[in-house]
């Protein structure tokens, strides 16, 4: 949608109505829309007055393509100065006013060219190259010089200061949208671009840790480790921890190193980790945020004796290369022995209906599957383990057919996704 919220149409719409290229229907809507929006009649008529090269440049930012007079001395390319008229930003740009310029920081209002949308906190000047440009003064901000991409403009056009827009007088008045858009942008504007080594740590152990808690059951508790605290070893070695996973008392800690752990000073720390967290084993991703991990118990970081050569072994993981996720649950299933508990005894024997401890299971293991489906961000994956909710007949039909003389389970599993 537009930059001025979900209910007004996109710039391309409107840039295909003033070409004439828009469908009848879709026409329709946006002149209906066009009627009661002072804001996209603004934007309209910018459209239309902006020639037809324009509208193919940048459909975000039509009424930005007016060139800078012919002969400008100074170049669109040349530091700030006050009254100077920026593109500012780089994924959706804003048009900025250079109030004041101190070294490497630089004051600017947000400008638009919609004249019609000013109100009586709007400043509106002509500038040169663009005409009327409507102000907001009291929106300023103190932004990196670095923010600042192109100079489109300058205050000081044929008209002078040209005043200001009538005030707002409820919150009804789509000029308060606005307004709300320009100090949301220009704020932006001084917000540091996201680390990209910080986002990724933080996607790791977010989709680790949901994926744990989805999979593994009420049984296994994890929690994202934020720090080393007191394990100066792990600091010094630039380890990245990322989460302890406790399944009833066997527990492991997660982390990432650039290499791996390659030689004696990564296991003293490997140990030291193990120790300070009273930890069953410790699962290493191998390299940078990698996609394989090692997974190490007490043995397995300590140099040992083959049998029966009897020559020193080095320390060796005792799993390799699998997904971190994989490594964590094969260490699990081997030690906690949640997957191997026996079942309560239940005193004498007592007959029972296999068909309803069918329909028992498949009931649960459709309704565990339908939980999944919200952690799913793919709009068809969702929707598909959402479509099962109403499986739980079919699938213990299916189930119970394998169990008689003759078993059609394949047949019935394939009627069954059918159906779905």
């Amino acid at each position: 949608m537009s930059v001025f919220g979900p209910a007004h149409p996109l710039d391309v719409d409107l840039a295909d109505l003033a070409e004439g290229v828009l469908d009848g229907a879709a026409t329709a809507l946006v002149e209906a829309h066009l009627a009661g929006c002072l804001v996209c009649r603004a934007r309209m008529g910018r459209l239309r007055q902006a020639p037809p090269a324009a509208l193919h440049l940048d459909r975000r930012l039509p009424a930005l393509t007016f060139p800078l007079p012919d002969g400008d001395p100074d170049g669109p390319d040349r530091e700030p100065a006050v009254d100077d008229l920026w593109l500012a930003g780089v994924d959706e740009r804003l048009v900025v006013l250079v109030l004041r310029v101190e070294a490497d920081r630089v004051l600017v209002a947000p400008a638009t060219l919609d004249g019609e949308a000013a109100d009586d906190e709007t400043l509106v000047v002509d500038a040169v190259g663009l005409g009327p440009v409507a102000a907001y003064p009291g929106l300023a901000t103190e932004v990196p010089r670095s923010v600042l991409v192109e100079r489109v403009g300058r205050l000081g056009g044929s008209g002078g200061d040209g005043g200001r827009g009538p005030a707002i007088v409820d919150d009804s008045d789509p000029r308060i949208e606005v307004r709300q858009h320009l100090a949301d942008r220009i704020a932006s504007l001084d917000q540091p671009p996201p680390d990209a080594a910080d986002a990724a740590e933080a996607d790791v152990r977010s989709t680790l840790i949901a994926d744990l808690r989805a999979f593994r059951g009420r049984l296994c508790t994890v929690r994202p480790l934020p720090d080393w605290g007191d394990v100066l070893l792990a600091h010094r070695a630039g380890w990245q921890p990322i989460a302890t996973v406790d399944e009833v008392g066997v527990v492991l800690v997660v982390f990432d190193t650039p290499h791996g752990l390659a030689d004696d000073t990564d296991f003293d720390a490997a140990r030291a980790v193990l120790t300070r967290f009273n930890a069953s084993a410790v699962v290493v991703l191998a390299g940078g945020l990698s996609d394989t991990a090692d997974a190490f118990d007490s043995s397995s970081l300590n140099y040992g004796i083959d049998a029966p050569s009897g020559h020193h072994s080095a320390p060796r993981p005792l799993i390799s290369g699998l997904a971190p996720f994989d490594a964590i649950a094969k260490f699990l299933d081997r030690s906690s022995g949640t997957r191997l508990a026996a079942p309560p005894s239940r005193g004498p024997v007592t007959r029972v209906d296999v068909d309803d401890i069918l329909r028992e299971a498949a009931g649960a293991a459709v309704a565990d599957a339908v939980r999944q489906a919200p952690r799913f961000k793919i709009l068809p994956k969702r929707r598909g383990y959402e479509s099962i909710a109403d499986a739980q007949e079919g699938l213990a039909a299916a189930l119970a057919h394998a169990f008689g003389p003759e078993p059609s389970i394949v047949e019935d599993l394939l009627d069954l996704g059918g159906r779905q």
